[in-house]
């Protein structure tokens, strides 16, 4: 299992730059479905997309990002490791992951806007190919909450459903490789509080819950600070601790990173 924790970290990780304990994910016979309701009470898959847009800073404000720096420190819950983690990303879509993970070592994961590697101490380094690299490259979009018509082929408003204690749309984004996923976007404020997916790995899909709460004001860009990732395997708290928009970033960081 120590294998496959650090891959399906970083699919987590990559959540941060849109983007307690846990139950282990409902079976899809146990989840709730999300609340039917007629065309007329609900609003339109590009207006609830406005309304994140808005809800983040404005379209605006998220165009004038061209880099992207975060730090924060995330903990496997029950299982005793912890560690840091570093993110750098710049436009389009480039995007190197480097995690610190206590008992195990550096885990490295980047996209270079083409391709995409990851290298950690038990599996070595990898060129990701396939679903793996359409999610990557999903997964590095700087821009992601402006581009889900470029990142998803189909979007589909399925209803409304509650999450914790907040009533969200459900919007099922189906991308063009790999599986569909549901975004949950707050009723009242608009931003998006949870995704529901299928991590791609070389052990196969696996199920991932997306929490994702205080929010905060970072020049002029609302970022979630908090996210909890939930597996049937492992619950990973990661905690943002310094986000900086357009600081200047290397294109040798986005380089293949070496061997482990």
């Amino acid at each position: 299992m120590m294998k496959r924790i650090p891959l399906m970290l970083m699919f987590c990780l990559l959540l941060t730059g849109a983007v307690l304990a846990q139950e282990k994910p409902a079976s899809d016979a146990t989840k709730p479905a999300a609340k039917p309701a007629t065309a007329a009470a609900l609003p339109t898959v590009d207006e609830v997309l406005e309304k994140f847009v808005k809800a983040l800073g404005g379209k605006e404000a998220l165009e004038k990002q061209t880099s992207e720096t975060i730090k924060g420190a995330l903990e496997l819950e029950g299982m005793g490791m912890s560690g840091a983690f570093e993110s750098a990303a710049k436009a389009p879509n480039k995007r190197a992951v480097l995690i610190s993970l206590s008992g195990f070592g550096n885990i490295h994961q980047v996209f270079d806007g083409t391709k995409a590697w990851s290298a950690d101490p038990m599996a070595g380094l990898r060129e990701l190919s396939g679903a793996e690299l359409a999610q990557m490259k999903r997964g590095s979009d700087l821009l992601s909450p402006l581009n889900y018509r470029k990142n998803f082929t189909k979007l589909e408003l399925k209803g409304i459903q509650k999450v914790e204690s907040a009533e969200a749309y459900v919007i099922e984004a189906t991308p063009a490789e790999g599986s569909a996923e549901k975004h949950f976007f707050d009723v009242t404020t608009g931003l998006l509080i949870r995704v529901d997916g299928e991590n791609e790995s070389p052990q196969g899909k696996v199920p991932m819950e997306t929490y994702l709460s205080d929010y905060k004001e970072v020049e002029g860009v609302k970022a979630a600070h908090t996210i909890r990732q939930v597996t049937p395997q492992f619950t990973a708290v990661i905690k943002i601790s310094e986000i900086k928009r357009n600081p200047p970033v290397e294109d040798t960081r986005f380089n293949k990173p070496s061997g482990q």
